[in-house]
Parts: structure tokens; C-alpha cells; sequence
């Protein structure tokens, strides 16, 4: 029984860590009042370890103890500096963070190394994720009309992981650089032997500190879905590309008043966005929208999940 969540660090004692699992598993199977007693014993016995303060904080939640719940996930996210149990999540959803503040690197960092293993088979065959073929596709049609060569001279995949966007898109790139967040997904995408250029890093961050002007194609592939409002990376990207330089991918997708933002942070702890958001930041960073088409470009627990392929134009300033 693992039952661990990312970024998970033994408390250091053998008994705790035993209790915890079980406080895990009572919490799993539908059991919160007995989950809170035993972890009600741990944050006693190891008032200083954050995994227990964060199940803690759960398992309160699920019994509808909202305060005490949120008081819970600010000592998880006091004590796990990193960020990477994903307490700001939860208090985001309780009202007590910014959605800008939510998602932290540490949190995004540690999930895709604790998935890197078995990402590829999970993603394609589990989750039905197809958001490479659905970003060549978008690509194909928007190049085709205008008969532009689907060809490009240097390429960044922002949150590549494990290169299944670079995989597909290789064949029409000549210099092809990536970057990610997780150290483990880094590892297995060099060993594809894919990317020229490979980096651990944050989406925005690789994107300024590109040239001016320097790429003519920007690629992220189910990455959106880790920001929240996309203002600052349409605005590293607009500046990053020449004009007439595309960005291309996909979103999760929400109803436009489903949020005052027009964004929302799910269940599933990642973003939707809606087109409006997309349409309204675009043009504000002075990027065209190609193409905008809706699908479902992974599904959750069978179904599909709705979502979008885009593709932005750079326009000369």
C-alpha cells in the first residue's frame, strides 16, 4: 500500500509513517472520522512533518469542518516550503489564496517526477491523451491555406516532459529545444534523443529568457492547464517569437461565466480556461487567433474532458 502523495517525505519514524498510511486509507475509503483521529495523533506526536498536517487537512475537509480544515493546510503549506503537497490548491478552493498563487513549481515539479516512470503508457493508453497529434493537426491546417511549409527553424516545448510533443513534431524542426519543471521528465526525454537543447525550468521563465524575436514556434502541450491567468506567458511568448511565429496548444476548457477570471481551478487540480480568456489575452500581446477548435484531447476516469486546440500568430509590433 503507497498511497503517497507527491512530494511525500518520511516523518523520520516508522510508526508514523505505518499510522499515516492507514489514516490514508481509512481517509480513501470513505472513513474521515477515523482518519482525522489517527491524525489527530500524528500532528501530536510530529507537529513539524507536512504530509500529516496536509491529510489532516483533508480529512477534515471531507468531514465539512471548513475552518478548521484551512487552518490545517496553512501549517502544511508553513512547513513545506517547496510547495510540493499542493496545500495552496486547497486553500486557493477555500478562499484563502489568489488562483495566481495556487499552482506552485515545487507542487508541479514533484508530481511529474513522481509520474515521470510511468507517464508515457498511462498518458496514451489510460487517459487517451492525444494532445501532440491534435497540435500537428492545427498546425497542418493553418500553414496549409496560405500554403506556408510546415517547417520550422527553431522550436521551444514548454512543459516538454517526457518528449511526446517533441516526438511528433521533430520531423519538421530544425532546432528543437525543450524545458520542464520536473527533473525526472528532463531524464527520460533526453534519453529519447529528441531535443538539441534540453533545461529544468518554469514555462515563462524559459520564454524570456529567449532572443527577441529569436523562435518561430512555440509548443505547449497540456501545460496551460498549470497556469492560471495566461497573461504572462502570452506575453514571454509574443516577444520570444518573429513575426508570424506561432504558438500552438491545448487548453482544458470552461463555460465563460463559470468564473469571474474566466479560468477555474478543478477538481482534477489543473485549469480551464475559456475562449474568451484565450480571444481577450491574445489580442491584448498582440497575437492572432488562427485557430481555435474544440475536443477533448485526454479523458478523466473514462470521459472525455472538454478542452481546445489553439494556434496564435505573432504579429509585427
Amino acid at each position: 500500500m503507497t498511497m503517497l502523495p507527491a512530494g511525500f517525505s518520511s516523518s523520520g519514524e516508522v510508526r508514523i509513517d505505518r499510522r499515516y498510511r492507514w489514516a490514508s486509507a481509512s481517509l480513501a475509503a470513505g472513513e474521515a472520522p477515523e482518519a482525522r483521529e489517527i491524525l489527530e495523533g500524528i500532528v501530536s506526536d510530529a507537529p513539524l512533518w507536512a504530509p500529516a498536517w496536509k491529510l489532516y487537512a483533508d480529512a477534515l475537509r471531507s468531514l465539512g469542518e471548513r475552518a478548521a480544515a484551512r487552518g490545517a493546510y496553512e501549517e502544511a503549506a508553513r512547513l513545506d516550503l517547496a510547495g510540493a503537497l499542493g496545500a495552496d490548491l486547497d486553500l486557493a478552493r477555500l478562499g484563502a489564496r489568489e488562483l495566481e498563487r495556487a499552482m506552485s513549481p515545487g507542487y508541479v515539479a514533484a508530481l511529474f517526477d513522481d509520474y515521470a516512470d510511468r507517464f508515457d503508457s498511462h498518458l496514451t493508453q489510460v487517459l487517451q491523451y492525444r494532445g501532440p497529434e491534435h497540435i500537428l493537426a492545427a498546425l497542418r491546417k493553418v500553414c496549409a491555406p496560405s500554403g506556408r511549409e510546415l517547417r520550422f527553424r527553431s522550436a521551444l516545448d514548454l512543459g516538454c516532459g517526457t518528449g511526446l510533443m517533441g516526438e511528433a513534431i521533430r520531423p519538421f524542426v530544425h532546432l528543437l529545444a525543450g524545458v520542464d519543471l520536473s527533473p525526472g521528465m528532463i531524464a527520460k526525454a533526453r534519453a529519447k534523443l529528441v531535443y538539441q537543447q534540453l533545461a529544468v525550468g518554469g514555462a515563462v521563465e524559459a520564454l524570456r529568457a529567449e532572443p527577441q524575436a529569436g523562435l518561430d514556434l512555440v509548443l505547449a502541450a497540456d501545460v496551460l492547464v498549470y497556469l492560471a491567468d495566461l497573461t504572462p506567458l502570452f506575453a514571454a511568448a509574443a516577444a520570444a517569437l518573429e513575426p508570424s511565429g506561432l504558438l500552438a496548444f491545448t487548453v482544458q476548457s470552461c463555460a465563460e461565466d463559470a468564473a469571474p477570471a474566466s479560468y477555474l481551478l478543478g477538481s482534477d487540480n489543473r485549469f480551464a480556461h475559456s475562449d474568451g480568456h484565450i480571444r481577450a489575452v491574445a489580442a491584448a500581446q498582440g497575437l492572432a487567433v488562427q485557430l481555435l477548435e474544440r475536443l477533448a484531447a485526454r479523458q478523466d476516469a473514462g470521459r472525455d474532458v472538454p478542452g481546445a486546440v489553439v494556434v496564435l500568430e505573432a504579429r509585427a509590433a
